[in-house]
């Protein structure tokens, strides 16, 4: 079972952090506060132009990019597109990983979004996502295997798409120590972002000057990315590190792009050993000394685990729990409880990986629970059901939906966790995604697990079929309620990997 911890949420970060790379591209500057003249844009981008870029993680090559941009129209008006085109190739315990992106988007001279596709493909996952902006309104459309969520969001009057940042490097000259904010709208967590942005020096790359500029993301405690970049705007190296691994991207021709990728297997570099006493299988409590800057941001402090500070800055005492007795209430019950309570009615809508609205969905989770009364038994069924179900534990697949994961009955963790809480919600059971980690063989790995709100929130584990989460599952930041990209799971990825220590003092 060791093997099914090894999931996907590192994969998920790494495709995130590559496309805001991409993006981080000359200088920055508040949209409201500058004037673009069309004219001038117009001549930036008079012909087609190219450009090729490896990716390398952990010195190992992985990946490319090829940027195309051209002048076009875009309905009957004068525009730039932008097509973006990115492959990731990784090893996670020996499984092949591919993940291709191609994201096109178009502009108005003045920079101002127009519209956007994004295609995706994780292994034969693909995922489609439609971006029309309308009066400061973008209408997004996101279909995942065969359904289409439509969903709308404001964007203020200073948002930009990620792709178009580079073209204001002709309206002001890079001078040392300027500073600069803007929203920056991503493709992956499909809302702007807010961007601080630094000349932090000059420096020499190949013998030609350059200036070194820093971009910090207000997500999941901060990603920062420093890139090389000549006064003629061509950019000749980024980097970030990607949770202590370091990422980077070169330019270089398209032949030394497209050539071999090498084999880096992410998950056996993420996993986390500790000291100290190995948890029981099956633990109902631990007790565990943690070193980590910023702890309580990072560690999620709730009804099944307490972190205290001790003396030593950055070290704490983590205890976690089972619950001994849980709630004995009828589902009926806990319908009126749940009703009118936002703080629970939140936790039964469907989203676009948990499709609890869908009719085979709804189906199967009444057929698993046939009239089942008590909450906590119904929860149960649905566990055991998901654990047995799915019989073929694959980590070759994508990141799946629920539906999806019932029609193939293959997956690991995310998939489990996914179809488990679609499941819940669907009979009225208020679910949600946890992400953190848990203690499997020899080390704490990442991975996800449902809750269930049963009277009180109950952690389970239909991948591990465990009834119970036991004590070993430490949840991190990020699991509350998941968005259309999932990509906030990995907050607490971001805030503890090759950063985390562990001691464990006591389980039983």
């Amino acid at each position: 079972m060791k093997k099914l911890m090894r999931k996907k949420i590192i994969y998920i970060l790494l495709v995130f952090l590559v496309s805001h790379v991409l993006w981080a591209d000359k200088k920055n500057v508040i949209i409201s506060k500058i004037k673009v003249d069309p004219k001038q844009v117009a001549k930036m981008v008079d012909k087609p132009k190219e450009d090729w870029l490896s990716l390398s993680l952990m010195g190992s090559k992985v990946g490319y990019a090829h940027i195309y941009t051209e002048p076009t129209t875009y309905q009957d008006q004068p525009a730039i597109k932008i097509r973006t085109h990115t492959v990731i190739q990784i090893q996670r315990t020996g499984t092949g990983l591919r993940l291709e992106t191609i994201r096109t988007c178009y502009v108005g001279l003045d920079l101002i979004p127009l519209y956007f596709l994004s295609l995706s493909n994780e292994t034969g996952q693909e995922k489609r996502v439609e971006g029309i902006i309308k009066n400061d309104e973008i209408i997004l459309k996101t279909t995942l295997a065969g359904i289409t969520t439509d969903s709308r969001r404001i964007l203020s009057p200073d948002t930009i798409f990620d792709s178009v940042i580079g073209y204001f490097t002709l309206h002001r000259r890079l001078q040392v120590g300027d500073t600069y904010h803007l929203n920056v709208f991503s493709m992956d967590l499909m809302k702007p972002v807010k961007t601080h942005i630094q000349v932090l020096q000059e420096d020499l790359v190949d013998h030609k000057p350059v200036f070194v500029i820093e971009y910090s993301m207000d997500i999941m405690g901060g990603i920062t990315t420093r890139e090389w970049v000549g006064a003629d705007g061509v950019t000749h190296r980024m980097e970030s590190g990607l949770m202590g691994l370091e990422l980077v991207l070169t330019r270089t021709d398209m032949s030394t792009a497209l050539d071999g990728l090498a084999e880096v297997d992410v998950i056996l570099n993420t996993k986390i050993l500790s000291t100290g006493f190995n948890p029981l299988a099956n633990s109902k409590k631990m007790s565990a000394r943690v070193s980590l800057p910023n702890s309580e941001a990072a560690i999620l402090t709730n009804q099944r685990q307490r972190l205290v500070a001790l003396s030593s800055p950055g070290i704490y005492q983590l205890d976690v729990s089972t619950l001994e007795v849980l709630p004995a209430i009828t589902r009926t019950e806990l319908a009126k409880r749940v009703q009118g309570d936002h703080n629970l009615t939140q936790f039964l809508s469907p989203s676009v990986y948990v499709q609890s609205d869908h009719p085979s969905i709804i189906q199967t989770a009444n057929d698993v629970v046939n009239n089942e009364p008590m909450a906590h038994k119904a929860a149960n069924q649905l566990g055991s059901w998901v654990y047995e179900i799915i019989k073929n534990k694959n980590l070759q697949v994508g990141f799946a939906s629920a539906l999806q994961t019932l029609e193939s009955k293959t997956g690991d963790c995310t998939e489990h966790t996914v179809l488990y809480v679609a499941l819940a919600r669907a009979i009225g059971l208020p679910a949600r995604v946890c992400a953190g980690l848990v203690f499997q063989s020899d080390a704490f790995y990442y991975h996800f697990w449902p809750e269930v709100y049963v009277g009180e929130w109950f952690a389970t584990d239909p991948t591990l079929g465990q009834w119970q989460a036991d004590a070993s599952h430490i949840q991190l930041a990020g699991s509350i309620m998941e968005s259309d990209s999932m990509i906030e799971m990995g907050e607490g990825v971001m805030r503890t990997l090759n950063q985390l220590e562990i001691e464990i003092l006591k389980t039983e």
